[in-house]
């Protein structure tokens, strides 16, 4: 897995980035010069394809990573405890040495970790080893990717020392002269940083006296180790490892190049390579760094902090690397996370390492010059812990760059036959004429203020692009004189690209080349679209995204020619559109080398922007931390790191603030958490005092304690809001902070654990037991006693759909377009065929009853279904209804509300609502059905409930509202279910009622609970009589881990923080929180009988009673009433909306006879006679003997002694016949 490269991520190295995406996506593609034949419009969409490419997952197929339990003993024995045709490819043993044990192990067990293959998919592995009881965790073998003084170079180091540069504000630094001031000395404990990367250049002239040195005789590798190609030499073939090396530790005051953070001679860097030259590596690798760094601690080696500029996109599979990250934390290393460039708040999307919940973690955000956040960084007020200087950061690199900016004029003159830069404002020498360029849009240059350099004032090109379309190119020009020579021609510019809208696969590209020119001086082979495509997927041109606003400069630098001539040449920027927008280019520092001058004298210095280069400097300081106060405690040190900043006000980062080593003596007050016990919330962090005051929301609020790390505020109204914590302690040190206060509230309990039910479905009850129906139209119902799902029933993809060809549908992918609904012991939904040139939707519906699958209607065809998406499928008062929706063309939301009458087959259209919703819940409530949740199409809005009866036939606005705890969503969700006298909801942030509340519909009022829901999945479930049950899932869009980094494969259950540690399961988990049940109920009032069909039901379902009379008893015609009501017949259906009580009136029925007892002679007859006393209609008997052998009796009561009954004694009943089983009898004697 991998980060997507984001906006940020401006390494040099454009062509292995290309060669990568070749790899990722084009695996198998033909000749470059098959795409020249496509279309203009044809090659944006494949360029769109290419860049969407780089954010596709990846992982070893047939390979996991599991951490496993092994007793002493099975250690001795196999190594794993792993079933035949599971082989262990690698094992890493990190518990022979540690003295505490996971939460997951036993007392007497250790744990390892191993990486294993098997002829099974990746799919089917994991899961297998999932089942293993031993196992703790189990995942796929992840891929993952980069993250994107007297030193001549020194005042190019905005973020040692900001004096200005590219347009910044003065001072706005990490404080490198207080940072040197005090940790420049040595005091012969060595302190080392991990850099867990692409390696290291172990020559660099810059770096080579900072390295570490291994003094082991058991670990190999001088300076680390190369965990790629499983050798001791971890040199840095890519770059990225070699940049945030110098940013960390290069070697200051050597009259060359930069200088690192970390001055002191007793820091030392440990390279660990873990990707390879592109970028690329597994997380197997990553297990193995770690594994190293872990064996050199219990060798003596002081790690204090761990870099980790990489990531991957599965924040669900955290607990084998929490587990690894906690065990060398314990031992003293910090570990360091880039926290990502893709402009994502980490709250909900977090990555693994920068999401993982640990104490040994922090997660570090890019700022830029101005202190702002970087245009393209993560961040994350309750996520994300600092941010430090991430733009242009120059640092050192493992290649010989051509890098003008940082030239000195000398050096310039040296190596460069053109450059220009437009500190004069001189923008004349660009030429937008005779350029080759494509498309009717206007282009303009002119100079502009915003420009790169460490000039306190100067000027920049700025390339306007107004009206483009996809598809355009357009070039503006630069002319020189190119001269001779038989080396290398490099070309390098400084670019600034933006556009007037972010877009999801980016708006435009652009990229530098070098142009020969004709006779008129005009560029003789202008750039193409096919020229654009088979670059992306050879990689020979640089290139940068133009993608929204950016504040980062981009340096493109690469070699042009091999040879060079007398001849005009011109150096063009190109902008290729892929979006119709507006465009901006700024243009600062072109340049060619000289003819003849060779690469090693351009120097391995560049710039690159991404946070990436923010998180060395935060290793940097945990280092100089750790050195300066001679702890290897990491939990001390790293509080004392998140308390060396600068607050920004607004920064969306835990701290508020950016790294600033002017505080590494005297830190800030730091606020970490908040949670809640006993009812008040309690703020959690270090250096308090012993008072001071605190604000929540601008309010000031009392404390009923205060200490130095925890402050508990008196106000139990906070409880379930989102608060912004200011904290003054009597120091006078502020300190402020972003919460939620639901932390600690009751969590949900846990139900049962599962195994193999598939996702992308939804859960329905019919009020006494839940029920899961997928996406492929399978149906389960949940078996609590047998703790499982177990299936009912499938319906086949042909019979769901008509009209389709069976290939065609087979190659479809089916979903859900509504949750499922339950009316009259039947199940219903609107099941989705994608077919790629369109989507096919059918209302189908499982009966109970009958046990069979129905395609109930194509209900598109009759409602204008086809057109809209995200309506809300519900059943009340015994009809289907589908609400509202989106507009797929123009995106309106949908007012129409359509019927359809299961009696009568047939669709009508019902009142419309009175504004339009989408992805909305409708549950019937008593007699009145709620519509609530999704959108109305106003950002950060959850909407307001609309409530409609069929006594008014008409929708009510609700007055109450909810406030969402993020606010930047469109659509609100949650699990939804029906409790008294309303609704319950899970699953949805609010300020003000948590994210476990219910709905009051008579009170028009939502209220907390008393509980929370602290899952990051996505939650299904329902309410089952007096209990929400609920599952946490992930989504995915096919069965298939090939898109992990969007999407699960299967139900994942994860038990939250809160959940006690023994109760963690890493299966399908079910889970329940009480609610007050909303069933309504039939209740039975009699003597002597009951009545059939009493209980609880879902409201709007059909009912029927019936009275059943005890035994010797009958029901009374026409005595039953319902609601208070006579009902005539002996049974009565009805739509139940509200408890009903239904009494009815049961007799004793009395059976005698004309005689008590009676003696016949063998042969003899006699003919008894029996009265019947009943309320029923049925007066008369039956007869019946005990012994026919010895007496018959006739159905008029004949009694008829036999010869073989001489002697003995035969009973004859007369049982009546009204139903009530009473009866007379007597006994005959026969002689």
């Amino acid at each position: 897995m991998r980060y997507k490269q984001g906006k940020g991520e401006s390494m040099r190295y454009f062509k292995r980035w290309a060669a990568w995406l070749m790899s990722a996506v084009l695996l198998g593609t033909s000749a470059p010069a098959a795409v020249s034949a496509a279309s203009g419009k044809d090659q944006v969409t494949e360029m769109k394809k290419l860049l969407s490419g780089r954010q596709e997952a990846g992982y070893e197929e047939g390979e996991a990573l599991v951490m496993y339990r092994t007793t002493a003993s099975g250690q001795k024995g196999r190594s794993a405890p792993f079933s035949s045709g599971i082989k262990v490819k690698q094992a890493w043993n990190f518990s022979a040495d540690t003295k505490k044990k996971t939460r997951s192990a036993s007392q007497n067990s250790a744990v390892s970790i191993a990486r294993v293959t098997s002829q099974k998919s990746t799919e089917d592995l994991v899961r297998q080893l999932k089942k293993d009881p031993q196992v703790i965790a189990a995942q796929p073998n992840y891929k993952i990717r980069i993250l994107g003084g007297s030193d001549p170079y020194f005042d190019f180091q905005w973020a040692n020392k900001n004096s200005g540069q590219n347009g910044g504000s003065t001072g706005k630094d990490v404080g490198y002269d207080q940072f040197y001031d005090k940790t420049s000395g040595s005091k012969g404990k060595e302190t080392v940083v991990a850099v867990v990367d692409t390696g290291i250049d172990l020559e660099h002239e810059d770096l080579r006296d900072r390295l570490w040195t291994n003094r082991s005789d058991v670990l190999y590798g001088r300076h680390g180790y190369d965990f790629v190609n499983h050798d001791a030499d971890p040199s840095d073939d890519y770059g990225h490892g070699t940049h945030c090396a110098g940013i960390i530790a290069a070697q200051a005051g050597n009259g060359r190049g930069v200088a690192g953070i970390s001055q002191s001679s007793d820091v030392k860097l440990m390279a660990l390579k873990v990707l390879d030259e592109d970028g690329d590596g597994e997380l197997s690798d990553v297990i193995d760094a770690y594994y190293y760094i872990y064996k050199q601690q219990m060798e003596g080696v002081n790690v204090a902090a761990i870099n980790n500029s990489w990531g991957i996109d599965e924040a669900d599979e955290q607990e084998l690397m929490k587990y690894l990250i906690e065990l060398v934390g314990k031992k003293g290393a910090v570990t360091v996370c880039a926290a990502g460039n893709d402009s994502e708040d980490n709250e909900g999307n977090a990555s693994i390492p920068a999401g993982i919940d640990s104490d040994y973690v922090i997660s570090v955000a890019a700022s830029n010059e101005k202190d702002g956040l970087a245009s393209y960084s993560n961040y994350g007020k309750e996520s994300v812990h600092m941010a430090a200087p991430g733009n242009q950061i120059l640092s050192t690199v493992n290649e010989d760059c051509f890098n003008p900016s940082i030239y000195s004029d000398g050096e310039r003159n040296s190596n460069c036959q053109f450059y220009k830069n437009y500190n004069d404002g001189d923008v004349s020498e660009i030429k937008t004429e005779g350029s080759g360029s494509i498309g009717k849009g206007t282009v303009a240059v002119s100079e502009d203020s915003d420009y790169f350099g460490k000039e306190s004032a100067g000027k920049s090109a700025k390339i306007s692009v107004k009206n483009a379309e996809p598809g355009d190119i357009y070039t503006v020009y630069l002319p020189y004189d190119s001269a001779k020579g038989s080396t290398d021609s490099y070309l390098s510019t400084m670019l600034k690209a933006s556009s007037s809208l972010a877009v999801e696969d980016g708006a435009g590209l652009v990229m530098a080349k070098d142009y020969k020119l004709d006779e008129e001086g005009q560029i003789e082979d202008p750039l193409t679209s096919e020229d654009v495509t088979i670059n992306m997927i050879t990689g020979t041109i640089p290139m940068m995204a133009a993608n929204g606003e950016s504040d980062v400069w981009g340096h493109l630098s690469y070699p042009t020619r091999s040879t060079t001539k007398n001849e005009k040449r011109a150096v063009g920027i190109s902008l290729v559109v892929l979006e119709k927008q507006d465009f901006t280019i700024r243009l600062d520092d072109t340049a060619v080398s000289k003819a003849g001058v060779l690469s090693r004298d351009f120097g391995k210095y560049d710039f690159s922007s991404g946070t990436s280069m923010a998180a060395p400097l935060v290793s940097g300081a945990v280092a100089n931390t750790s050195w300066y106060y001679g702890k290897k405690d990491a939990l001390s040190n790293r509080e004392t790191v998140l308390g060396m900043t600068r607050t920004v006000k607004d920064l969306p980062v835990i701290t508020r603030g950016v790294l600033d080593g002017r505080k590494l003596s005297d830190q800030n007050a730091i606020l970490t958490g908040a949670a809640v016990s006993g009812g008040r919330v309690v703020l959690s962090g270090k250096g308090f005092g012993t008072g001071g005051t605190v604000k929540v929301n601008g309010k000031a609020e009392k404390a009923v304690s205060w200490s130095d790390t925890k402050i508990v505020l008196e106000n139990r109204q906070l409880v379930n809001r989102v608060g912004e914590v200011e904290i003054l302690t009597g120091s006078g040190k502020s300190v402020t902070g972003s919460f939620y206060f639901i932390k600690g509230k009751n969590g949900p309990k846990k139900v049962f654990s599962a195994e193999d039910i598939t996702d992308g479905g939804g859960a329905v009850s019919d009020g006494r037991k839940m029920y899961y129906l997928d996406k492929e139209l399978n149906l389960y119902v949940m078996d609590e006693e047998e703790q499982e799902f177990s299936r009912i029933s499938s319906m086949a993809r042909e019979k769901a759909f008509a009209g389709i060809k069976k290939g065609e549908l087979d190659r479809s992918d089916l979903s859900l377009d509504s949750a499922p609904v339950y009316c009259d012991r039947a199940v219903y939904a609107i099941a989705e065929a994608d077919l790629g040139y369109e989507t096919k939707r059918s209302l189908v519906s499982y009966s109970f009853q009958t046990k069979s699958w129905s395609r109930v209607d194509s209900y598109v065809t009759k409602t204008g279904g086809a057109k809209l998406e995200g309506s809300a499928l519900t059943a009340y008062n015994g009809k289907i209804y589908v609400i509202g929706g989106r507009n797929k063309k123009t995106g309106a939301m949908e007012k129409s509300v359509f019927c359809y009458d299961k009696e009568k087959k047939q669709w009508s259209k019902a009142p419309g609502l009175p504004e339009g919703r989408c992805q909305s819940v409708a549950v019937q409530s008593g007699n009145q059905l709620i519509l609530t949740l999704g959108s109305s199409g106003k950002k950060g809005e959850i909407p307001k409930n609309l409530v409609y009866s069929d006594k008014s036939r008409k929708w009510v606005k609700k007055s109450a509202s909810l406030i969402p705890k993020n606010k930047g969503e469109e659509i609100y969700t949650a699990i939804v279910g029906v409790c008294r006298d309303g609704l319950a909801y899970v699953g949805l942030n609010t300020d003000g009622c948590g994210n476990v509340f219910r709905y009051s519909v008579s009170k028009d009022r939502f209220e907390a609970m008393d509980y929370q829901a602290a899952f990051k999945e996505d939650l299904i479930g329902t309410t089952v009589g007096s209990r929400f049950l609920f599952m946490p899932v992930t989504e995915q869009e096919d069965f298939d881990y090939k898109n992990l980094n969007r999407k699960k494969t299967s139900v994942q259950a994860k038990a939250q923080s809160d959940v006690d540690d023994e109760d963690y399961d890493d299966s399908c988990t079910v889970y329940s929180y009480p609610v007050t049940s909303g069933l309504v109920t039939v209740k039975a009032k009699t003597k002597h009988g009951t009545i059939s069909g009493k209980g609880g039901y879902l409201p709007g379902q059909k009912v029927t009673v019936k009275p059943k009379a005890a035994k010797y008893y009958c029901y009374k015609p026409s005595t039953m009433k319902a609601a208070g009501k006579k009902v005539k017949g002996s049974s009565y259906s009805f739509r139940i909306t509200g408890n009903v009580t239904v009494s009815a009136v049961f007799k004793k029925t009395v059976v005698k006879l004309n005689k008590k007892k009676l003696t016949l002679k063998a042969g003899d007859k006699y003919r008894l006679k029996a009265k019947v006393k009943t309320v029923g209609k049925k007066k008369s008997v039956t007869w019946k003997t005990s012994k026919s052998k010895y007496a018959t009796v006739s159905k008029k009561g004949v009694v008829k002694a036999k010869k073989a009954g001489r002697g003995k004694t035969v009973t004859i009943y007369a049982k009546a016949k009204d139903g009530s089983r009473s009866y007379a009898k007597i006994k005959v004697k026969i002689r």
